[in-house]
């Protein structure tokens, strides 16, 4: 049996040590980079009031669970999506600075609020009609395209998740930080967040309406759903 010389196994030793500095070396460069590229504290700040924000029950959280129980989890879970890339449309749009015209030019979020309340009434108008989707495959295809759209078109319709976000991402950046790097770094983690709540209140209404075995009842809860949403982008 060959037995390995002292010498080697030494130096396996020091390359091995040489490689963990260097790994160690790069991760701390990379940490020094991000820390004076962004403040960490205030980006934590950041992910905890943008969660609470998107889990407190609004339009967009109301509208999700409609969606889910007139079309199922299947079906509606594109809904979640919709709204994550809400959110990012939302981080770009003031971020980018479009944010300051929208403040300055009011009628564009009441020319919004219209368009989405109209949409919604329209939404209560045919499930209150029982016109739901079957279940078909292509039916299914185009469904799930449209739930998508629709929750997109509520995220951006409604005035009140502009106003919170024009007035709460700036005070979220740090003067001291690169400023791209902090706004990417905020509409990325609103998308996650915004898709993983939405999806969290989705499945939950799915679970819920196994116990509705009145399909005409749980229609009717869907379409009064529909029309609170669109008095309350109104109001």
């Amino acid at each position: 049996m060959p037995v390995t010389p002292i010498w080697c196994s030494d130096r396996q030793h020091s390359d091995q040590a040489r490689v963990l500095r260097c790994c160690s070396s790069h991760f701390a460069g990379i940490q020094t980079e991000l820390a004076e590229s962004m403040d960490l504290h205030l980006f934590a700040l950041f992910l905890v009031a943008f969660t609470v924000a998107v889990a407190m029950p609004g339009p967009n959280v109301a509208f999700a669970v409609a969606q889910t129980l007139k079309h199922g989890l299947k079906i509606a879970i594109p809904s979640a999506a919709g709204f994550g890339i809400g959110a990012a449309v939302h981080a770009a749009v003031v971020l980018s600075g479009v944010g300051f015209f929208i403040r300055s030019n009011q009628w564009v979020l009441g020319y919004l609020r219209w368009m989405g309340a109209i949409y919604l009434v329209y939404l209560a108008i045919i499930t209150f009609r029982g016109k739901s989707a079957s279940s078909d495959e292509a039916t299914t295809n185009w469904s799930s395209k449209q739930v998508f759209i629709d929750s997109l078109f509520v995220s951006l319709a409604n005035p009140k998740g502009w106003i919170a976000t024009l007035l709460t991402y700036p005070s979220f950046i740090s003067p001291y930080g690169s400023y791209a790097t902090q706004a990417v770094s905020m509409g990325i983690a609103a998308t996650a967040i915004s898709v993983a709540i939405y999806s969290t209140y989705m499945f939950v209404a799915d679970r819920a309406s196994v116990a509705f075995k009145n399909k005409s009842l749980l229609e009717k809860i869907t379409g009064t759903l529909y029309a609170c949403i669109a008095l309350g982008l109104l109001l």
